[in-house]
């Protein structure tokens, strides 16, 4: 078995073939007992969409081919590759990635990839559906244009730390380059005393477009860097990062995911630096969802 077989098979079967069933299922996130330690409540997810896993009380995640390592205790893959093989060889159907899983690699297939200002006026539409202010959206964000499949498309593009760029349209939701964390600066080379840390970039800008409005009930009255973590399986280059602010702002979503990233955040920085801001917007599901009014 190589690594491209391996990863074409799905998390929640490989674990369901290991005796691990989910003790809670939303929207495509799969909730567990962690399989790697004792626990009493589950802090194990797996989403299956994008076929990856995160272990909040571990600080780790990643693919099926990860995951087996920390089961064997070794860095090799060779070998974790060899264990899941033993493991799947009499149960064939996993090694089939669900229908709704991601395409392998699929930003690899991109061509003519363009980085240019944020002015296309169907991106600009999109942007307002959202409820998020133009000026703001230009001043953080890029426009990304690519070829697939012989096909032009184009996408919001906000860059991160890496030199990658998190995509997204009404239709599709991805990253080019490598994944990573995002950091904003409030000025530039100057460390600020607070950060606040979101999850997505729809959700940092929904915070500066109300910060603009000159909202207080959700955002903070005190200048502020924010750490946008592209995903919670960035969870750990964010407390990395963190670890040199004295107060940590948490606008996460109202959430098992959002409420375990706080917990796990709070566990290594402490109570007293750690703040759960989703508690100024506890009638919606997230940041956007309170800038649009939509409540729950």
């Amino acid at each position: 078995m190589n690594t491209i077989e391996a990863k074409r098979i799905r998390i929640v079967d490989y674990l369901r073939l290991l005796g691990h069933e989910p003790v809670k299922v939303r929207g495509g996130q799969y909730w567990y007992l962690s399989p790697l330690r004792k626990e009493d409540t589950p802090s194990f997810k797996v989403n299956d969409r994008l076929n990856e896993w995160y272990d909040f009380g571990m600080s780790e995640g990643g693919n099926i081919i990860e995951l087996a390592m920390l089961f064997l205790r070794t860095s090799s893959v060779s070998e974790a590759l060899r264990l899941i093989e033993a493991q799947t060889g009499a149960a064939p159907q996993l090694r089939t990635r669900p229908h709704n899983a991601v395409p392998d690699a699929i930003e690899e297939m991109m061509k003519g990839v363009e980085v240019v200002p944020l002015n296309h006026h169907a991106l600009l539409s999109y942007i307002h559906s959202r409820g998020i202010d133009t000026q703001t959206a230009r001043q953080f964000c890029r426009e990304i244009h690519y070829e697939l499949h012989r096909r032009h498309y184009f996408a919001i593009a906000f860059g991160n730390v890496s030199g990658g760029y998190e995509m997204r349209n009404p239709y599709y939701k991805g990253c080019i380059g490598q994944k990573d964390i995002s950091v904003v600066g409030q000025a530039a080379g100057t460390r600020q005393k607070h950060v606040c840390v979101f999850e997505g970039f729809m959700d940092f800008l929904s915070y500066r477009t109300l910060l603009k409005r000159g909202d207080a009930v959700v955002c903070i009255q005190a200048p502020c860097d924010h750490i946008v973590m592209n995903t919670v399986s960035n969870l750990k280059k964010t407390l990395q990062v963190l670890e040199s602010y004295e107060y940590i702002h948490c606008y996460l979503d109202n959430d098992l995911a959002g409420q375990k990233t706080v917990e796990t955040i709070a566990g290594l920085y402490g109570i007293g630096r750690t703040v759960n801001e989703a508690v100024r917007y506890a009638d919606y599901k997230d940041l956007n969802d309170c800038l649009r009014g939509k409540k729950r």
